[in-house]
């Protein structure tokens, strides 16, 4: 069978994809700058040992390095594809299979997507609703940008990813504080650098849905969409959200036809797409296109109600193929955990959850030991579970009846210390 790849990845729910394909049969070779972020999570030491061989010690994120160890695992190993599910590694990945002439988006539009800016300069161009916006290069020119706008104003890294560093602004001062926190990230884990630039959009009230899709030749295929349950601002942290979204007929090919028209503006011709909408008063439009399957435990829920594994498509695609979605049957839901209070995590009871009614799941990535606080990124979130029924009232009622199930027990840190979002653990 063939060989493939995977460069980083999210701990642990980002090596379901090497189960998938170990048990067709392929061989997988594990590419990390270090093994730490994904044995810090909980069952990581097992994740670690699905792929067939591991390589580490590699600079990730920068395409020079990568690109020469994977000509060098090339020679020892043919390579038959790569494997993407990492964010702000996606550049690199995509430079070296150019380098190695294997299926994958082009480097350029790769490298484009990493940067929200220049894509909602393309965005604009062509027309496709979104947010009114500014880039800011100190706090003064993020506030100055601010009041042009006008509050509320949504503050963001212009190359970030997972909900970091994003929030919600209803002042000058709260723009300066959220600014000088982007600014001041130039290091995000795992070899990815941040280039400190700030983005600032309009605040656009509405439901928040992603669409996700299939590219292959330019063409672009819906798998569906997927509702968002986002924690109160300022910080619009993902806490769940069902598949297929709950949403009419008109709205839902509305959403679909704003991102394909986001897609062709940002030039994607292959892979996986994450596009985030915003339900606003005057339509959808779109907050941000990300170059790759949606994060998470998200696949997993999708497989339930999807009738195939979304993993499998990732794994065509990356082999030359050229995969379509298929139709749903029933929803899913997924519902993150989190911490009710900042502090030392002192366990997570899950065990009624899991023998709750439409219960499919429940996953937990955190150990005990690990310092938490309420979610603020996507870093906070410490397990997921997921639920299934025939309708999306069912499916959401089931889940938060299992998530009020769940205790997460927490001993609470000495006052005026704050946790930091642990490395390596975002979706």
């Amino acid at each position: 069978m063939a060989h493939l790849v995977l460069v980083e990845t999210t701990p642990t729910a980002g090596f379901k994809i090497v189960q998938e394909a170990v048990a067709l049969g392929h061989e997988v070779t594990f590419v990390a700058e270090s093994l730490d972020p994904y044995l810090a999570a909980e069952g990581g030491e097992e994740a670690v040992r699905t792929p067939t061989r591991i390589r580490t010690g590699i600079t990730t994120a920068d395409p020079g390095s990568l690109r020469e160890e994977l000509e060098r695992l090339h020679r020892e190993h043919p390579v038959h594809g790569l494997l993407a599910l990492s964010e702000g590694h996606l550049p690199a990945i995509a430079e070296a299979a150019h380098a190695l002439g294997l299926p994958f988006e082009s480097p350029e539009t790769t490298k484009r997507l990493r940067n929200k800016h220049e894509v909602r300069l393309l965005l604009d161009d062509a027309g496709v609703p979104q947010p009114a916006f500014r880039q800011a290069l100190t706090a003064e020119e993020a506030v100055a940008a601010a009041e042009e706008l006008g509050y509320p104003v949504v503050v963001k890294p212009a190359d970030g990813f997972g909900s970091v560093r994003v929030g919600v602004a209803e002042t000058a001062g709260e723009v300066a504080e959220l600014a000088e926190a982007v600014l001041a990230t130039r290091v995000y884990g795992r070899g990815i650098t941040g280039i400190g630039v700030v983005l600032l959009e309009r605040y656009v009230p509405g439901p928040v849905v992603s669409c996700e899709m299939l590219t292959v030749d330019g063409a672009h295929h819906p798998y569906g969409c997927v509702d968002k349950m986002l924690s109160p601002p300022p910080y619009p942290v993902e806490l769940g959200g069902c598949f297929p979204a709950e949403l009419p007929d008109d709205v839902r090919d509305a959403v679909v036809d704003v991102c394909a028209r986001a897609l062709d503006a940002a030039g994607v011709r292959r892979g996986h797409t994450h596009t985030e909408v915003v339900l606003g008063p005057e339509g959808p439009a779109i907050i941000e296109i990300n170059g790759r399957l949606i994060g998470g435990y998200v696949p997993t829920m999708m497989n339930h109600v999807l009738g195939r594994n979304v993993y499998h498509d990732v794994i065509d695609l990356a082999l030359g193929g050229s995969p379509r979605p298929s139709a749903a049957h029933g929803v899913g839901c997924i519902r993150a955990l989190t911490a009710p209070a900042a502090g030392v995590l002192a366990g997570i009871g899950a065990d009624a959850a899991r023998r709750g009614p439409g219960v499919a799941e429940v996953m937990l990535h955190a150990r005990p030991g690990r310092r938490v606080r309420p979610a603020r990124d996507n870093f906070d979130r410490l397990g997921f579970l997921i639920t299934t029924g025939a309708t999306a009232p069912e499916a959401r009622a089931a889940a938060e009846a299992a998530h009020d199930r769940v205790e997460v027990r927490v001993t609470p840190e000495p006052e005026g210390r704050e946790p930091e979002a642990p490395e390596g653990v975002v979706a």
